[in-house]
């Protein structure tokens, strides 16, 4: 498998809700293992180890292995990808053994981190989850690996993100160094310590847990779990073709209750399995019942249509793609899992390269059908149709997309997994997770409307949910107000269990005084448990912003023929980027007092802050004085010498008006003076209203003369004399100018005079001569003429 890869570009889209929240003031951080592969590092065929990063905000960060003393920065411009290459002395190499080879990413901003690791055709690639979204259980999802292959095992890998971690390992079948199937052995991990399982049997269902110590002050510890195979082929028994698998582990409270299925495009089918957290578990799968215990999971077949899966506990759902023999079409293996209907995104972006052979790329959409009509890539409505999966309210997308950076868009939540095929090639991950504890979260409220951001200053309320009655709740809202609720009460009679939050002396309000972004943690203990089973921590990021009050300055009334105003030069402050005006005359954020009439009109401005999280309304309004009206009459052509009298008008409202220029005319002062001009003039008659208001307008007295006809210039480029310029000819837009030389031959040809000649024919320089012109006015005032004009340099 070679192994296309598309990146995220905002890990606020990837990640926005309770159990996943992040801090954008702190950036992010992350830890990855590369399992081991079964090339290796070493030879011509060595396995390469990639870490992708990429942000919406340019950023910068380190990524640290301590074990091995290598730190390596990185920086990121806004909406690309930074590849961090791995020293080949990471790699774990089939150890089964405390290790520390973490590799810790750390960035200033938010960012978004894939990890790859590739060689030859075999290729395995997976987005990594940030450090607080990990955690403290999970059910490895794997496969079998080839037996006649030495170099083939079922893995997972365990990170210590935290030092004095106790992890406890229970594995599915027999590992390579001797721990028996079924029976639990627990690890102690410092941070960055790794530990990897093997096994020549299928690790499925192992389960790794952080556990208590015992000790009584200490918290429980997040872990991160990869899981996958070094190789295995998948989908027929004469598979000779097969890829490495690697996946990061979601922990089971972000598991869900209802998948939906797309097939991979091309292909003649896939499958799937199905893995439960606990006891009878009753999974339906377009309506057919399967009953599994706690960490057992059912297979399907190789199925070429969605699929429609149910369960009454959380599941996990894992896809796979199958060896290219097995169908004769385009790709390999790869395992995705797939996130739940529950947990959706708005918006994703992408970037992808045809790096590794990959020839055909594409991305499957899950949305309500109510919602299809609303999704975009690159703000383009797609150019495949979407699909309505029967008994469900769902739509699917299989779109083909060229290399290149993609953003998914849609006004409703959907989800999406990329994936690409070429010869006996191909990768595939979800494009984005929301990784939600779906029995367990925080809710915010401003009134009674559900918010996952606030204005400063705006109080909230808060909400938990839980799946069981807890003995106590410590609430930490992050703004310096840490609240303990000991045997809190709820009014739900069953689960899900409501839990407000309850603080007399702030009537259960929150509120926040600075923008940023906040994480809200709420800590439940559970009844009769003990150790790390008894505590819960739920987060929650909630976006505080800020948006200033804006005012209307003193506005003074207006005439309609003022011309237009910036409506953003009568406020206090600009409204920011997001704004809209409304109003008579108003157009964008312009007033046109002629357009809007006199009268009092009323300006609306709604604006809102980055994130439309919140926003706010003010209106003011604008008077503007009717203008009189002023008409100069019409233009006018006379002879040179001759006079002609102006036809002037004014509204009634006028109280004084005027001519100019005044030089040429007998009475400035008078609606009809005399105009005697010598040249081409505009007239200008401008009066002044009974209310302060203007009125202006011109009449043009066109001038008709003989025309002057040089007999010389010089087009030498001293900006002196350099066009051959006919005085008079611009009163006759008609005229035809031909310029020969000697021989006959038409050197120049313009009807209408606008550009005077140059001395050029097409363009290029002619000899100094005398040449001969004729000149045709098209005017019954004049005849035409003819003559010699003299190029000199």
């Amino acid at each position: 498998m070679q192994c296309l890869l598309f990146f995220l570009a905002v890990s606020a889209w990837l990640f926005p809700n309770s159990s996943i929240a992040q801090n954008s003031n702190k950036g992010t951080d992350f830890w990855i293992g590369f399992m081991s592969h079964i090339e290796g590092v070493g030879g011509p065929r060595g396995a390469i180890m990639s870490i992708y990063i990429t942000s919406d905000v340019s950023t910068s960060g380190t990524v640290s292995i301590p074990g091995i003393n290598s730190n390596q920065n990185f920086s990121v411009t806004a909406n690309s990808v930074t590849t961090v290459d791995v020293p080949a002395s990471a790699y774990i190499d089939n150890t089964q053994g405390v290790i520390n080879r973490g590799i810790h990413v750390v960035s200033n901003e938010p960012v978004v981190v894939y990890a790859h690791i590739y060689a030859f055709v075999i290729s395995g690639s997976t987005l990594v989850l940030p450090t607080n979204t990990l955690g403290r259980k999970y059910i490895v999802s794997s496969y079998q690996p080839n037996g006649s292959e030495g170099g083939s095992f079922s893995q997972f890998l365990v990170i210590g993100t935290e030092d004095a971690t106790t992890v406890r390992i229970m594995p599915r079948s027999a590992t390579t160094n001797g721990n028996p199937a079924g029976v639990p052995f627990d690890i102690v991990l410092n941070m960055g310590d790794v530990y990897e399982v093997q096994s020549k049997g299928d690790l499925f269902g192992s389960t790794v847990e952080s556990i208590s110590s015992g000790s009584t002050t200490e918290t429980c510890k997040r872990i991160a779990v990869f899981g996958g195979t070094t190789w295995s082929p998948l989908g027929c028994p004469n598979a000779d073709t097969g890829d490495n698998l690697f996946q990061q582990m979601y922990p089971i409270n972000s598991w869900g209750r209802e998948f939906i299925t797309m097939p991979f495009k091309t292909r003649a089918g896939d499958f799937f399995r199905v893995y439960a957290s606990e006891a009878n578990t009753l999974v339906s799968m377009n309506g057919n019942n399967t009953t599994l215990t706690a960490g057992s999971y059912f297979e399907t077949n190789i199925i070429d249509r969605p699929q429609h899966i149910t369960a009454n506990n959380p599941i996990s759902v894992v896809q796979y793609s199958i060896t290219q023999i097995c169908d004769g079409n385009l790709g390999d293996p790869e395992m995705i899992i797939l996130n739940p209907v529950e947990q959706n995104l708005k918006r994703i972006t992408m970037n992808s390269t045809l790096n590794y052979q990959i020839s055909r790329n594409y991305v499957n959409v899950l949305i309500k059908t109510a919602g299809k009509d609303s999704f975009r890539i690159n703000g383009r409505v797609s150019r495949s149709a979407f699909t309505p999966i029967p008994g469900t309210n769902y739509s699917y997308l299989q779109e083909e997309i060229p290399a290149g950076s993609f953003t998914l868009t849609a006004d409703s939540g959907f989800n999406a997994i990329v994936y690409g095929f070429g010869d006996i090639e191909s990768y595939g991950y979800s494009a984005g997770s929301n990784l939600e504890d779906v029995d367990k979260r925080i809710i915010a409220r401003s009134g009674n409307v559900e918010v996952d951001g606030a204005c400063i200053g705006v109080p909230l309320t808060f909400d938990v949910q839980l799946p069981y009655q807890p003995t106590k709740l410590v609430w930490n809202f992050a703004n310096g107000t840490i609240v303990t609720q000991d045997n809190p009460t709820t009014t739900s009679t069953q689960q899900p269990f409501i839990y407000h939050f309850i603080d007399l002396s702030n009537n259960n309000l929150v509120t926040y005084q600075q923008p940023g972004v906040y994480v809200v943690r709420v800590t439940a203990t559970r009844p009769g448990e003990q150790g790390c089973e008894a505590i819960d921590e739920l987060i929650y990021s909630i976006n505080v912003e800020a948006l200033p009050d804006l005012r209307a300055l003193p506005i003074p009334e207006v005439c309609e023929r003022d011309g237009n105003i910036n409506l953003i030069t009568l406020l206090s402050s600009r409204p920011g980027n997001n704004y809209t005006f409304t109003g008579p005359g108003v157009t964008d954020s312009t007033f046109n007092p002629l357009q809007a009439g006199g009268g009092t009109h009323t300006i609306n401005l709604s604006y809102s802050s980055p994130n439309a999280i919140c926003s706010k309304f003010l209106s003011f309004s604008i008077t503007v004085k009717q203008s009189p009206i002023a008409n100069a009459g019409e233009d006018v052509t006379i002879d040179l010498g001759e006079s002609t009298q102006l036809v002037g008008s004014v509204s009634s409202d006028v109280d004084t008006f005027s001519w100019s220029p005044t030089a040429t005319l007998s009475n400035p002062q008078i609606l009809n003076p005399i105009a005697t001009p010598t040249e081409n003039t505009d007239y200008i008659l401008a009066g002044v209203g009974s209310n302060g208001c203007p009125c202006k307008d011109t009449v043009t007295v066109k001038v008709l003369t003989d025309l002057k006809i040089p007999n010389v210039f010089s087009p030498n480029g001293d900006n002196v004399n350099d066009t051959w310029v006919i005085d008079g000819i611009i009163n006759y837009p008609e005229a035809i100018v031909e310029i020969f030389n000697r021989w006959g031959d038409r050197m120049f040809y313009s009807q209408g005079y606008g550009v005077p000649w140059d001395g050029r024919q097409n363009g290029k320089t002619i000899p100094q001569a005398t040449y001969y012109y004729v000149i045709r006015p098209n005017n019954p005032r004049l005849q035409p003429v003819s003559g010699a004009v003299t190029v000199v340099y």
